[in-house]
Parts: structure tokens; C-alpha cells; sequence
């Protein structure tokens, strides 16, 4: 009786015990799984982060690299932009010098001149007599001392009142002459007025001293502006009427590089 009672005992317990170990077993399980996998997600985790900290290295280099170039082509346009500046101040120097030669030459043209230009006794066959001669010579004198004094806005606008007040002045012709000098001379030429006074010198003072010299002037003028044709006749208008004047010898030189010899 006893016996059985104990194989009861032990049949219950076998019973009793297979759920609780399966459930044991079922609770270490998912234990397992989960540290595993908590391991796994941890070394996944540090892979990436590793492959992100070298992806963030390699942008930086690439953005290092596009401002190197751009710090490059910066470099080369600051030695572009200095290389127009040195070649804009040697132009510009040598303006002045070429500035600077032609108003010292000017200025022994007109020093190597008569005091007063009348003492030369030209006047290019102009018999009229001016109504106030003595207020005639002192406006043009006054006018050449601006022109000698290289006071070159002063000089244009002393000549241009002269003939404005004194229509039968007796110093027009060189008057007409030394503006057309100064259009041409000044810092910023003024070239077409510069060939009207010339003009007027050939052809109201045919006769006139200056007549040969504003024909030449006319001449370079016309050259330099392109008007090739008109140049030339006035050169070989120089050589046939003044053929003894220096002029002469210097339009037949003009006309040589005109016509390319």
C-alpha cells in the first residue's frame, strides 16, 4: 500500500516537473537569442559607424580639394589682373613721355619763333588794318604766353577769344596755326578742330610763312585718320607749291611709307 502511494508521488512529480523544465528551457532560450543578438547589433553598430567616419573623411578631402583649385584659379587671376596693370602703366608712361616730348618741342617751336610774330613782317597778304592795333598785339601776345607757359586749356581758349574779337587781326594766320597746334597737343587731343585750323591756314593764307608747315600738319592728321587719299593730295599739294620749303623733302618721305616703298 505503501509503494504505490509512493509511485503516485513520483509519477506526479515526473508530471509536474516536465512543464517547469520546459518552461526553464523556454525562458533561457529567448536569454540566449537575446545577448546574441544585442552582441550582433553592437558589432553591426560599430562597423557602421566606422564606414561612416570614413565616408565623412573622404568628403572632407574632396571639399579641401575643389578649395585648393579654386585658391588656384584665384591665384591665377590675380596674376592675370597684375600683368594688364604693368602693361596698362607702361602704356600709360609712355603716353606721358610721348606727351611730354611733344609739348617740350612745341615749346622751342614757339621760343625759336619772332617775339611777336608780327616782327617776321607775314601777315599772308592781309592789307587789312585792324581797328586797335596795339589791343591786336597784346590779346595775341597774351595768347602765345599761355601756349608758353604749356598752359594748354588757356592757350585754346585765348586764341579761339583772339579771333573771335579781332576779325582783321593782323596775327589770324598764326593764330589759326598755333590753335591748331595746341587741339593736337593737348592731353586729350582734339584732332578734328586741330585739321579745321590747319585747314583755314592753307586756304585763307595761301601765301602765309605757316602755309607750308599747316599743310604737313594737315597731311599727318589726314594719314593718321585714315583718310589716305586725302593725305596724299595734300602732300603733293605741299611739294608742287613749296617745293624749296624743308617741308617738301619731309612730304615726299610721308608719301614713300603712304604708298608702302
Amino acid at each position: 500500500m505503501r509503494s504505490k502511494q509512493v509511485i503516485k508521488r513520483f509519477l506526479l512529480a515526473v508530471l509536474l516537473g516536465g512543464p517547469v523544465l520546459g518552461a526553464q528551457a523556454q525562458s533561457t532560450g529567448p536569454l540566449v537569442v537575446e545577448e546574441r543578438g544585442s552582441g550582433g547589433d553592437r558589432a553591426s553598430s560599430s562597423a557602421t559607424g566606422n564606414g561612416g567616419g570614413e565616408e565623412g573623411i573622404y568628403l572632407l578631402m574632396q571639399e579641401m580639394e575643389q578649395y585648393q583649385k579654386q585658391v588656384q584659379n584665384l591665384q591665377g587671376q590675380v596674376e592675370e589682373l597684375r600683368h594688364e596693370l604693368n602693361q596698362l602703366k607702361g602704356a600709360e608712361r609712355e603716353r606721358y613721355l610721348d606727351l611730354d616730348t611733344r609739348i617740350n618741342a612745341l615749346v622751342e617751336q614757339m621760343n625759336s619763333a619772332p617775339k611777336t610774330d608780327a616782327e617776321a613782317g607775314d601777315d599772308g597778304g592781309n592789307s587789312d588794318t585792324p581797328a586797335d592795333p596795339e589791343a591786336d598785339r597784346e590779346a595775341y601776345s597774351a595768347a602765345r604766353g599761355k601756349l608758353l607757359e604749356r598752359d594748354f586749356d588757356a592757350a585754346a581758349t585765348a586764341f579761339e577769344d583772339y579771333l573771335k574779337d579781332f576779325p582783321q587781326g593782323q596775327f589770324r594766320a598764326h593764330a589759326h596755326f598755333w590753335l591748331g597746334e595746341v587741339y593736337t597737343n593737348q592731353k586729350s587731343p582734339q584732332l578734328d578742330k586741330a585739321r579745321k585750323q590747319f585747314q583755314t591756314v592753307v586756304d585763307d593764307y595761301p601765301n602765309h610763312s605757316r602755309a607750308p608747315t599747316s599743310l604737313y600738319k594737315l597731311a599727318s592728321l589726314q594719314a593718321q585718320a585714315g583718310n589716305t587719299g586725302e593725305a596724299e593730295v595734300s602732300l603733293h599739294k605741299l611739294i608742287k607749291q613749296f617745293p624749296d620749303a624743308s617741308e617738301a623733302e619731309m612730304a615726299k618721305s610721308m608719301l614713300k611709307q603712304l604708298n608702302g616703298d
